[in-house]
């Protein structure tokens, strides 16, 4: 695909601190993204993406903060407090983000952000890059964002929010994003809904595969 992988297409208030964000999440949150590292759903591979860190993880800490791996730390083999940024306010109209932390957020934060305003039931997204459940995301009955719709855009957070409005069950919580290369987002109430979701998949997947 022709579109950069990692870069921030949102404006971006940042105030870089000389700590990491305390957070209860942080915990839980170093451990899923260590796990989703290991099965290559997140991480930075010089073969795929230009090279360049993909996927992150979050998780709920209010109404309008969360928690967020941080810009291109994917690559990083064992996650530590410093590589997660605090979205303070998301504005989707605007496509303007305020954050604080040592590195600024993820260039996902407004798909996240999105999620989050669609229902006070997520609390936890893992947005992966899984080739096995993107290209078999129809042999799988998955929702998806279409192929037009770029990843990190005002466009993207409508679509994902309309998404979510139009499924008959958004608790399946599991969608793919056509026009962003193996992109797939999980989202639950827990992590271990979120994480559960996507191996689900992934399995059956692989099953697809064989």
């Amino acid at each position: 695909m022709s579109e950069q992988e990692g870069v921030i297409k949102f404006s971006l208030t940042h105030q870089t601190l000389d700590r990491p964000v305390n957070a209860s999440v942080l915990s839980e949150l170093m451990v899923w993204r260590d796990l989703s590292r290991r099965l290559q759903w997140l991480g930075q591979d010089p073969q795929r993406y230009g090279g360049l860190g993909y996927g992150n993880i979050s998780a709920r800490e209010s109404s309008q903060q969360f928690i967020i791996s941080a810009s291109q730390t994917s690559g990083v083999i064992t996650a530590e407090p410093q590589h997660f940024a605090r979205v303070l306010v998301s504005d989707l109209e605007q496509n303007h983000i305020d954050s604080e932390g040592m590195l600024p957020p993820s260039s996902e934060s407004m798909t996240h952000a999105a999620l989050y305003q669609c229902s006070d039931q997520v609390s936890w997204i893992l947005h992966s890059h899984c080739p096995e459940i993107w290209q078999h995301s129809e042999a799988l009955g998955l929702a998806a964002t279409a192929a037009e719709v770029p990843y990190g855009t005002p466009e993207m957070a409508e679509a994902v929010q309309q998404l979510y409005r139009d499924q008959a069950n958004p608790s399946q919580g599991i969608f793919v994003m056509k026009g962003h290369q193996d992109g797939v987002v999980s989202y639950g109430s827990t992590a271990k809904q979120a994480i559960s979701t996507m191996l689900d998949c992934y399995g059956r997947a692989l099953l697809i595969s064989a």
